[in-house]
């Protein structure tokens, strides 16, 4: 594993060694084999938390971590006993951002979207999106602009036999 260490002359990495390794690396590595011991990275450690405890709708998880809650759930496994945290805060930031993102995507006008998105996630602009389109798909229904709701052929000629035909 020595390769994974630039500055490594050796072909195995020392005990003690601090490296920066892909997810999925440290998933294969972390829990079951306990080859490493997995940190939380810069988007989860202690002073974002007390941010994201104190207001989490002021923070752009944008910069700070693109894919922050999917990348925390797939930390949780890895990071022991901070797992616990780590649940928690990801629930509570979601708590405390989904009202905004909610409201963005029903209230806010075409210009404006940009501008409301560039501060969140990948979850987030997801559920704005589709805030979005369901409240769209809901004006047309109320301006009964939908489509008329017709029976697709195989239901026409079901084999059934009508009421009329049987006497």
């Amino acid at each position: 594993m020595g390769y994974l260490d630039s500055s490594g002359r050796s072909k195995d990495l020392e005990k003690g060694t601090k490296l920066e390794l892909p997810l999925w690396l440290a998933a294969a590595l972390g829990p079951r084999r306990k080859l490493v011991t997995c940190h939380l990275p810069r988007a989860f450690n202690e002073r974002y938390r007390e941010i994201l405890r104190a207001d989490a709708t002021i923070v752009d998880l944008q910069g700070l971590a693109p894919y922050f809650y999917e990348f925390g759930r797939h930390l949780l496994p890895l990071v022991g006993a901070e797992g616990v945290t780590l649940g928690q805060l990801l629930t509570e930031t979601l708590k405390q951002r989904l009202r905004r993102v909610m409201d963005s995507s029903l209230h806010c006008l075409e210009d404006d979207a940009a501008v409301h998105k560039a501060r969140f996630d990948h979850l987030e602009r997801t559920l704005f999106h589709t805030g979005r389109r369901m409240y769209q798909d809901h004006q047309l229904w109320l301006a009964r602009r939908c489509h008329i709701i017709t029976s697709i052929a195989s239901t026409e000629q079901s084999g059934k036999r009508k009421l009329s035909e049987i006497s």
